[in-house]
C-alpha cells in the first residue's frame, strides 16, 4: 500500500505521462544517460525509461535522477514574471551532470534572454506551455541556440553540442506584441549549429519576425517533426524560410562557431505544417569549396508536409544531394511552388500543388554556381492552378519529368531550356495557355540537346483558350526524339520542328529507343528497358548514298529479348550487323558492314 507522499508522486508521474504520450517518453529516453542515440558515437543507456523519465529535480534525492521541473527552480509560469534566470539555471545543471530533462509544465513563461542548450538535454512541456520570447526586441533575437553566441571558436564541423531533444508546447516568438524597430531583427526560435543529433517534435511556433524561425545550420542527424509553424509576420524584403537548412559561414550562421563551410546532413522533415508565413523550408546558399567542388547538403528528406498561404515559395532546395521531397501538400503560395536549385541525385515525387504565383516546380542553376544542377527525378506531383509555367527547367542534365498531371496553367505545361538528356514522359497535360488562346505551347524545348518526348497527353478539352502547338522545338535545340505523344492540334499545329535531328514517329506502338547516331563500334546505349518491347528496328546506312536500311529483330520466341543471352543479327545495304544485348538498357556492336543511325522498339 502506498502511503501519501508516494501517491503523489505517483499521481504527478502519471500525470506527466499522460502529457507527453508514449512518442514522448521514448524521446525523452533518447537523451538519458548521455547516449547519444542520434549520434554516430555509440553509447550505452544507463538508467531505465522509468527513472530517467521522472527521478531528479529538487524533490528528488540527490543523484537518483535528471528531471528538472523549472517551477521548482522559481519559474512562475504565470505570463508576468520573468522566468530566464530558473530556466538558466535548470539548464546550468544539465549541463554539469551530463545529461537530463527539463520539464516545463502548463503556464506561461516569460523569457529575456538567449537560453543555452548542452549536450543530451531534453526539453519536455506540457501541451499547455507556453515560450513567450520577450525582453528588448532589437537585441533579444534568439529563444534557444546550442552555443556561446559571439564565440567563433565554440565549436567546428559536427562537434558541438548535441543529442537535444524537444518535444511539445508552444513556442509564441511574440512579434505581435513586441515587434522591433529595426526590420533587419529577424526572431529565431532555435540556432542550431555543429551539432550531431537534433530531435524537435510536436512544438507550434508563432509570431515570428523576418528571420528564420528554426535554423539548423553545419548540423547531421536532424529531425523536425508534427509541428505547426504559422503567423510569420514580414516587415521587410528578404528570404524568410520559416526553417532554414545552411552551411557554416559567416555570411549565413553568425551566431557562434566556426566558419568552416560545414553542411547539413541526414536531415527529415516531416509531418509538419507551415501556413501564413514567408517561406516554408529550404536554403539559399551555395558555394564551392577550396578544391573548387561543390559544397552539398546531403540526404535531406521533406515529406508529408502541409504548406498554405505563404507570401513566396513553399520548399525551397538548394544544393541537395540524394535527397527525397515527396508526399507533400501546397496550395496558395505567393512564389513557385518548388523550385529546385543546383541539386544533384534528387527526387520531388507524389506532391500536390494548387496555386501558385509564379512556377509551379523549377529546376535551375544557383547564382554562384557554373555546374548544371544533373540526375534530377520529378514524378508523380499533381500541379494545378499555376500563374506560369507547371514544369520549367532552366540548364540542367539527365531530367526526368514522368506521370505528372497538369491541370490549368497559364503558359507551357513543360517548358525546358539549355538541359542536356531530358526525358519527359506519361505526362499528362490539360488546359495549358490559359494566359490566351495560341499563347504558348503544351511542351516547349529552347537550347536543349538529347531530349526524348514519349506517350505524353496534351489536351485543352473544355478551356477557353488552346495552346499553340502540342510540341514546339526551338532550332537551338538538337537530337529531340519525339514518339507515341497524343493530343489534339494547337491552334498552330501539332508539332513545330526547327530543331536539328529531330526524330518524330507518330506511331503509339512504336518508340525511339535512342537519337540519332552515327556508330560502327562500341556500344550503344538505350533509354528505356529493350524487355519491354517485342522486337526493335535497327536503322543503318545514310540516305545521301542511298543505302539506309531498316531491319527488324525480334526476341527470343515469346518471351522477349534476354540480356545477357541474346544478340542482334540483321542485314545492312553492304553486308550485316551483329551485337550482343549486355544489360537491359545497352548493346555491344561486334561487327557492322554499314554504321548505326538509330534505334526503334516496337511494343506491339
Amino acid at each position: 500500500m502506498l502511503d501519501k507522499e508516494q501517491e503523489s508522486t505517483r499521481i504527478s508521474r502519471r500525470k506527466l505521462l499522460s502529457s507527453i504520450g508514449k512518442i514522448g517518453a521514448v524521446g525523452v529516453a533518447m537523451t538519458m544517460g548521455g547516449n547519444a542515440i542520434y549520434s554516430s558515437t555509440p553509447g550505452i543507456v544507463s538508467a531505465s525509461v522509468t527513472k530517467s523519465v521522472y527521478g531528479g529535480g529538487k524533490d528528488s534525492d540527490p543523484g537518483t535522477g535528471h528531471y528538472y521541473d523549472v517551477t521548482h527552480y522559481g519559474a512562475a509560469g504565470d505570463g508576468v514574471q520573468d522566468d530566464t534566470k530558473a530556466f538558466e539555471t535548470v539548464l546550468q545543471e544539465i549541463k554539469v551532470n551530463g545529461f537530463g530533462t527539463c520539464y516545463i509544465p502548463a503556464g506561461s513563461y516569460i523569457i529575456t534572454r538567449p537560453l543555452q542548450l548542452y549536450k543530451n538535454t531534453t526539453i519536455l512541456m506540457d501541451d499547455h506551455a507556453i515560450l513567450k520570447k520577450m525582453g528588448i526586441p532589437n537585441s533579444n533575437l534568439k529563444l534557444f541556440v546550442n552555443g556561446q553566441l559571439g564565440n567563433a571558436n565554440y565549436a567546428s564541423g559536427y562537434g558541438g553540442e548535441g543529442n537535444i531533444t524537444v518535444i511539445g508546447g508552444t513556442i509564441d516568438l511574440c512579434a505581435d506584441v513586441n515587434l522591433p524597430s529595426d526590420p533587419s531583427r529577424g526572431f529565431m526560435a532555435f540556432a542550431i549549429g555543429h551539432a550531431d543529433g537534433i530531435h524537435i517534435e510536436r512544438v507550434r511556433f508563432v509570431n515570428g519576425h523576418n528571420g528564420h524561425i528554426i535554423e539548423f545550420n553545419s548540423s547531421k542527424n536532424v529531425t523536425l517533426l508534427h509541428c505547426r509553424f504559422e503567423n510569420q509576420i514580414i516587415t521587410t524584403s528578404g528570404m524568410f524560410e520559416m526553417v532554414q537548412i545552411d552551411f557554416a559561414s559567416k555570411e549565413s550562421f553568425p551566431s557562434f562557431g566556426a566558419y568552416d563551410d560545414t553542411p547539413c546532413q541526414n536531415v527529415l522533415i516531416e509531418g509538419c505544417t507551415f501556413a501564413n508565413g514567408h517561406r516554408g523550408v529550404g536554403a539559399h546558399g551555395s558555394k564551392y569549396n577550396s578544391e573548387g567542388k561543390q559544397v552539398f547538403h546531403e540526404n535531406i528528406r521533406i515529406v508529408n508536409n502541409h504548406f498554405a498561404d505563404l507570401a513566396d515559395v513553399a520548399i525551397r532546395p538548394e544544393s541537395f544531394y540524394n535527397s527525397v521531397i515527396s508526399g507533400n501538400t501546397i496550395s496558395n503560395v505567393g512564389g513557385h511552388g518548388i523550385p529546385i536549385y543546383s541539386c544533384k541525385n534528387t527526387i520531388v515525387s507524389n506532391n500536390v500543388l494548387r496555386g501558385t504565383g509564379f512556377h509551379g516546380i523549377v529546376i535551375a542553376t544557383a547564382s554562384d554556381i557554373t555546374d548544371p544542377p544533373a540526375n534530377i527525378t520529378v514524378s508523380n506531383n499533381v500541379i494545378t492552378d499555376i500563374a506560369n509555367t507547371a514544369l520549367r527547367i532552366i540548364k540542367g542534365q539527365d531530367i526526368f519529368l514522368a506521370d505528372n498531371t497538369v491541370f490549368n496553367v497559364k503558359r507551357e505545361g513543360i517548358y525546358s531550356s539549355t538541359v542536356t538528356r531530358l526525358t519527359a514522359k506519361n505526362n499528362i497535360l490539360r488546359g495549358v495557355s490559359q494566359q490566351g488562346n495560341g499563347l504558348y505551347s503544351g511542351i516547349h524545348l529552347d537550347g536543349c540537346s538529347d531530349s526524348n518526348l514519349s506517350s505524353n497527353i496534351v489536351n485543352n478539352g473544355g478551356f477557353s483558350s488552346n495552346y499553340s502547338y502540342l510540341v514546339l522545338i526551338k532550332p537551338s535545340s538538337s537530337g529531340t526524339v519525339i514518339s507515341g505523344n497524343f493530343g489534339l492540334p494547337g491552334s498552330s499545329g501539332s508539332i513545330m520542328d526547327d530543331g536539328a535531328g529531330t526524330l518524330v514517329s507518330a506511331n503509339p506502338s512504336e518508340q525511339f529507343l535512342t537519337g540519332v547516331l552515327n556508330v560502327s563500334s562500341g556500344t550503344i546505349d538505350l533509354n528505356e528497358d529493350i524487355r519491354n518491347f517485342k522486337s526493335v528496328i535497327i536503322a543503318t546506312g545514310a540516305v545521301s548514298t542511298g543505302n539506309l536500311r531498316h531491319e527488324t529483330a525480334r526476341g527470343w520466341s515469346t518471351s522477349g529479348f534476354r540480356p545477357g543471352t541474346d544478340f542482334i543479327n540483321v542485314a545492312t545495304a553492304n553486308g550485316s550487323l551483329v551485337a550482343s544485348i549486355v544489360n537491359e538498357t545497352r548493346l555491344q556492336l561486334i561487327s557492322t558492314s554499314d554504321p548505326v543511325r538509330y534505334v526503334i522498339g516496337i511494343k506491339g
